[in-house]
């Protein structure tokens, strides 16, 4: 009998040892990687990822509290990019679910770093232009100075991006979207401080390409542009001569940039269909008063590419002008086409220059006259997807249009428009 027992208690060690108590290994688990992030404001994102063990289902994202964006609702994968601006440093907290399953990940938002803008505004000839307002709005913040003799102004804590508002007389130019702590503000126009005037005239022949005279619906362009002076003129189609006339610049009594020269066919509406030459003349140095002739361009041939992208007008606004332009480094601009038509795609043959870039203006206009400018510098010469966006004008309310009696007295008013800048 006690070996029957004994033989029954040795049968039941495996049977013990073969069903491990809690069945561990199948609970159903939601987790989020990383488990915290720390972010400046307006810069960079950050990407989570949610695992869900031993279950299925959805995984829903959200944010407590509301402080930024994320790239979807659901899935297995957000991204979160911070507000542009914060006053403070401020914690977030992204939470995933999924059915009863909860999972969380703790960002910190901080300020972005402040820096301090110290610019220069100059006019038409480059020159700088002094004691006039210089407005810097960065986030809530709005900073106001004004430019020296020498056309400097300095603003601290300044928080990038930011947006540079420069005022003459009764006119505003605005800067929107700057980062750099020197930026240079150009304001066409003005005139002021024109201080010590240089002038020099500048003439030449330009040849090659596809010769002069020139075959039918040919044209050839020149352009000069140095650090302190540009000017521009059209070769004579049956020689090629060109005469810049007087280059004007200010400062230095010397100023040393390079000619360059462009031929190209056009069609019945005035747009390019074929490049047939382009050519550069180097170094080139014009004195204060000097007569500069005989600076002769010889051009060779230039390969072609496009660029296509599509123009995003305000409401009640209809589309005035398409312009573009080749820019060089030397900041030189030969102009190229004026597109009338009212398509807001547009698709224009381009010269494939080394070095060289496009510029793209747009203009459009509503019922009540009021026209809009954009200008994108700097595109490539083979840019596809180009998204150029116009904002709306500011509109006059009152009087309102065809008035009478309207003297000295008349109040004038005019409905705002984003970004601008009251006088």
């Amino acid at each position: 009998m006690k070996r029957l027992f004994w033989l029954l208690s040795m049968s039941l060690i495996p049977l013990l040892t073969a069903c491990p108590g809690g069945g561990g290994g199948t609970t159903p688990t939601l987790t989020v990687s990383p488990t915290t992030a720390t972010l400046t404001a307006g810069t960079g994102n950050q990407t989570f990822n949610a695992t869900l063990s031993n279950a299925t289902g959805t995984i829903n994202w959200a944010l407590s509290p509301n402080v930024g964006t994320l790239s979807a609702t659901t899935g297995t994968s957000v991204t979160y990019t911070p507000p542009a601006t914060v006053a403070s440093s401020t914690a977030v907290q992204l939470t995933a679910t999924s059915g009863t399953l909860t999972a969380t990940a703790n960002i910190t938002v901080n300020p972005p770093a402040t820096i301090n803008v110290s610019g220069t505004v100059i006019g038409t000839y480059l020159q700088p232009v002094a004691s006039v307002p210089v407005v810097i709005t960065s986030g809530g913040a709005s900073f106001s100075t004004t430019t020296n003799a020498s056309g400097v102004f300095s603003v601290s804590g300044v928080t990038p991006p930011y947006d540079a508002t420069v005022v003459f007389e009764k006119t505003a130019l605005i800067y929107k979207g700057l980062t750099r702590t020197d930026p240079t503000l150009v304001f066409l126009g003005v005139n002021q401080n024109q201080g010590a005037f240089r002038k020099a005239s500048l003439s030449g022949t330009v040849s090659g390409g596809a010769g002069f005279p020139q075959p039918a619906n040919h044209v050839t362009k020149t352009a000069f542009g140095s650090p302190e002076a540009l000017d521009s003129a059209t070769a004579n189609t049956a020689t090629g001569a060109y005469d810049m006339g007087t280059v004007e610049w200010f400062g230095p009594t010397t100023t040393t940039g390079n000619i360059h020269a462009l031929q190209w066919q056009f069609d019945g509406t005035g747009l390019p269909t074929d490049y047939k030459g382009y050519g550069e003349r180097l170094n080139v140095a014009l004195s204060d008063g000097g007569s500069f002739a005989s600076q002769n361009v010889t051009m060779s041939g230039v390969s072609e590419a496009t660029i296509s992208g599509s123009v995003t007008l305000p409401a009640g606004y209809n589309l005035a002008l398409k312009y573009m332009a080749v820019g060089f480094a030397d900041r030189s601009l030969i102009e190229v086409l004026d597109d009338f038509g009212s398509s807001t795609n547009f698709t224009y043959t381009t010269p494939n220059i080394t070095g060289a870039t496009i510029l793209m203006r747009i203009t459009a206009q509503n019922a009540a006259g009021t026209s809009v400018i954009t200008t994108r510098p700097g595109l490539a010469v083979n840019a596809t997807g180009v998204s150029i966006s116009l904002p709306a004008g500011s509109d006059l309310s009152l009087p309102p249009n065809a008035a009478t009696n309207v003297n000295n007295s008349t109040t004038f008013s005019y409905t705002p428009f984003s970004g601008g800048y009251t006088l």
